[in-house]
Formats: C-alpha cells, sequence, structure tokens
C-alpha cells in the first residue's frame, strides 16, 4: 500500500537510503523563515529523523506552523518532548480496528498507537496547552472498506482528535503512468520515473469495495466529527456513491471533483532525504534543484521551476489525477481555516 516502502514502493530501486544533514536542512529552513510559511514533515517516519527536534524548535521560535505525520508508534516515548515544543498539528495513521489494523502493520501496533495518543492527550491537558492537536487519518483499501463506521464510532476514542481524514487510495493507471514517463524524457530530459511507477495499480484490485457502502459509512463518520466539532477531510471531497465509484475505476473525467488546474508549483516547495527540491508532493522525480548545490532561494527562483510552471498554464500533466492535492483541493492542512493558513508551504520528506 505503501508508495515508498510497499512491495512496489520507488525506495526498492535505491541501493542506498540517506538522511537529509540536519545542519543543511537548518539553513534551509532558516532561508524560508521570513515568508512565515507552512512546515510540514513527510517520511518515512519523521520521529526517526535525527534533527527533528531542532527542526521544531527552529520553527515554532519563528512562529511558523509545523505539521506531520506518523505511524503513532513513538508516541508515547515522546510525548513530553511534543508537549513541550508544541508542532501544531501531528497526524496518526490507524488502519483499522486493532485486529484490521495489526495484519497491516504489525501485532501489537494498534495497543502501542493507542498508549501515545492517551499519554499525549494527557500530558497536553495537564499543561493546559492546547498543541499538538491531533489528526487521525484512514486509507481506505480491499481489506478494510466494511471496517470504517466500525473503526471511528466504536474502536477508537474521537474526543481526542482535532481532525480527521478518510482517504481513498491514490493512484493511477500504467497508460497514465506511461503517458507521464514519456512527457518528462521529451520536455524535461528524465529518463525514468520511480516514484511514479509505484502508483500504478490496476482498477481490478478496487473490485471489491462497495463504493455505495463506503459513501454511507464516510457520512456517518462526518456526521458524528461534525456534532463533536472535528474538522472532516475526505478523498474525494464529495462524498456520493457515483463520485466513488468513478474514482474506483479511474473515471476521473466522471467525478465532480475534477480539475484542469494546480497551483501548487506557486506556493509549495518540498525537500527529499538527498537534497532534492520538487514542488509536488506525490510525485518527486521531476525536481528543480537540491539545497546540497544551491540555497532554496535560488532553486526558487530558477529556470527549472520556471519551465515546470510554464507547462502547468497548459493544463496538468498525465498524472496528476493520483495525487492527494487533486483531490483535497488544498496545499496543506493547515491548523487554521483554508482562508487564513499560510500563503506557502515547506515540506522536508
Amino acid at each position: 500500500m505503501c508508495y515508498e516502502w510497499g512491495d512496489t514502493g520507488a525506495y526498492h530501486d535505491r541501493k542506498n537510503l540517506a538522511e537529509l544533514d540536519p545542519a543543511v536542512l537548518l539553513r534551509a529552513v532558516e532561508d524560508c523563515l521570513p515568508a512565515k510559511p507552512f512546515f510540514e514533515f513527510f517520511g518515512g517516519e519523521p520521529l526517526l529523523y535525527s534533527g527533528i527536534w531542532d527542526l521544531i524548535a527552529l520553527i515554532k521560535r519563528a512562529g511558523c506552523e509545523l505539521a506531520f505525520p506518523t505511524n503513532g508508534t513513538l508516541i508515547e516515548q515522546h510525548a513530553d518532548r511534543l508537549v513541550a515544543l508544541e508542532p501544531n498539528l501531528i497526524w496518526i495513521s490507524l488502519d483499522g480496528p486493532r485486529e484490521v489494523n495489526d495484519v497491516q502493520r504489525g501485532k501489537g501496533v494498534f495497543t502501542k498507537v493507542v498508549r501515545g495518543i492517551e499519554k499525549l492527550s494527557e500530558l497536553r491537558h495537564a499543561t493546559g496547552g492546547r498543541f499538538p492537536e491531533l489528526g487521525l487519518a484512514y486509507i481506505v483499501t480491499a481489506q478494510n472498506y466494511n471496517r470504517i463506521e466500525e473503526f471511528f464510532l466504536r474502536s477508537i476514542d474521537l474526543s481526542l482528535f482535532s481532525l480527521v481524514s478518510i482517504e481513498l487510495q491514490s493512484y493511477t493507471t500504467d497508460a497514465e503512468y506511461q503517458a507521464y514517463r514519456d512527457l518528462l524524457k521529451e520536455r524535461f530530459k528524465i529518463s525514468s520515473a520511480p516514484c511514479a511507477k509505484a502508483y500504478v495499480r490496476d482498477v481490478s484490485a478496487f473490485a471489491g469495495i462497495d463504493a455505495a457502502f463506503v459513501t454511507d459509512q464516510m457520512l456517518k463518520v462526518r456526521e458524528a466529527c461534525v456534532a463533536k466539532g472535528i474538522r472532516f477531510f475526505s478523498q474525494p471531497r464529495t462524498l456520493t456513491a457515483e463520485n466513488l465509484t468513478s474514482y474506483l475505476g479511474a473515471d476521473w473525467s466522471g467525478m465532480v471533483d475534477k480539475r484542469n488546474r494546480c497551483g501548487v508549483p506557486w506556493a509549495y516547495a518540498e525537500i527529499s532525504a538527498r537534497g532534492d527540491v520538487t514542488t509536488c508532493h506525490t510525485f518527486y522525480d521531476l525536481t528543480i534543484g537540491n539545497i546540497y548545490e544551491q540555497t532554496l532561494l535560488e532553486i526558487w527562483e530558477g529556470q527549472r521551476l520556471n519551465s515546470i510552471r510554464s507547462y502547468l498554464r497548459e493544463g496538468l500533466f498525465p498524472i496528476c489525477t493520483a495525487c492527494c492535492r487533486y483531490h483535497s483541493g488544498a496545499v496543506p492542512i493547515s491548523t487554521r481555516p483554508a482562508a487564513q493558513g499560510a500563503d506557502t508551504a515547506l515540506v522536508v520528506r
């Protein structure tokens, strides 16, 4: 399921993994601070990064917002530090009730994550602080699509969360991937696209998912969230059986939530573990520079990014429908209402 570490993940093509030099990354973050961007960390697992605590401290001292996802297994261990440093939002990923989650993530993981959630919530309450807020992320698959309502309404304490996100699995078809790969080669002189290839799925993999049943469950969870004052997000945004059926069948033109433009490359940058910079959260085969070679500002003002923006003024890439930003319509999910969110975002992967 994971497009980086799963059976067909992009990282399987890498002989050696990398970790960003904390000093180099801190300098890149410092360069951004005058603009007060919204920061996000991704992974792998962000809480395993050796420089994460200095990064959080720097970002929060500058008065910027910060969010990151985690598998939740290290929350209990680091709860005191997280409450003290106050990142704005932590997204915790779970895949269903205990028996469902632990099949996909390992025996005992569900219980360990819940312990961490409860400890962090208790510590935050004891200090009287608001942050970090907790978000709960659930990716719908053929293995857990029929357990959504059970999980959210009977297996977890929703009152511990400020946000909930239920998302259908992002994917692309082989034809879309081939068209994207050819475009990268012809227009941007990039010979391979392993990240994009990791997203290729045959729609037959979703044939067993009952779109109407998924829709009904998601609507019930949304109703419960609204009643409790919990912010609710979904992918796709429009929750109807017809819209979800189109999504699961790769009928992108038949969806309500279709788009023909993307504004993300004008407001967003992402740094990979190797220092490569991209302007897409999902597909980072198309890079615009590297922070070991240039400053982030030099990269942002460079010709490579201008050429990407020039192309996107004409329309989307063939693979853009597999991007979660396409279906959510958002750059980052801020802790503030969308209209008040930061104008720019920097993500560290």
